[in-house]
């Protein structure tokens, strides 16, 4: 028993010194669930307890880059736009259509809580057949 709680306070002992680290992410939201729709690298932060500011700006600035503030019609260097890049993940996943969904941007530091990074897409997401289309509101 001691052994195993031994190892149990060395393995808990490692994980605690691992760095510090950020995800940047895009989401849509559904009535009950959000959806990862897009994930950037990760950001290296100084400090798990001091730098969410440090990671939602380094996210900002990552995904407005990415995506040109936010547009989904951005013509990446693929040939590809940053929407159609989005409807083949999600089709990819078995969801083939999204009607009129906002792109938001969010961050993570160290394995904490997903929160809103101040980023949004330019217009609103449309999927049909896992086809990025111009969404026709009526």
């Amino acid at each position: 028993m001691k052994v195993l709680l031994a190892l149990l306070a060395l393995v808990a002992a490692a994980s605690a010194q691992t760095e510090p680290w950020c995800r940047c992410a895009a989401f849509i939201t559904h009535d009950h669930s959000e959806v990862m729709v897009f994930e950037a690298p990760e950001v290296t932060i100084d400090s798990c307890v001091d730098d969410a500011k440090q990671c939602r700006t380094s996210c900002a600035r990552e995904l407005n880059t990415l995506s040109d503030n936010g547009n989904l019609w951005l013509m990446q260097d693929s040939g590809i736009t940053i929407g159609q890049d989005i409807c083949t993940y999600l089709s990819d996943r078995f969801v083939f259509f999204v009607h009129t969904k906002t792109v938001y941007g969010y961050f993570e530091v160290c394995g904490g809580a997903w929160e809103y990074s101040g980023v949004a897409s330019q217009q609103k997401l449309c999927c049909n057949g896992g086809k990025h289309e111009h969404c026709v509101t009526e």
